[in-house]
């Protein structure tokens, strides 16, 4: 009885382990995938030229003066952006 709940015990941290590093893996592969898209937008950022920085420093400035009504709309941002991408 005692070697029957030790095997049980052993099989249910080798499961914990191997759960532990499947989440381990998918963490690295989403840290690499975000990555790869900060690298991108970053060098759309850069050929975008200085109009582009410029409106990002105006927007971000309008973001910080009026974050609580600008929050309201982050869903729907959101939503926008997602179905913009599904269209390309």
């Amino acid at each position: 009885m005692f070697a029957k709940k030790l095997n049980d015990l052993t099989e249910r941290k080798w499961l914990i382990v191997l759960e532990a590093d499947l989440h381990r893996s998918l963490v690295q592969l989403e840290c690499a995938n975000l990555r790869a898209r900060l690298d991108s937008a970053h060098a759309a950022i850069r050929s975008g030229g200085p109009w582009l920085l410029a409106g990002g420093a105006v927007a971000g400035l309008v973001a910080a003066r009026h974050w609580r009504g600008l929050a309201r709309w982050v869903p729907t941002a959101l939503t926008a952006w997602r179905w913009v991408q599904g269209l390309k």
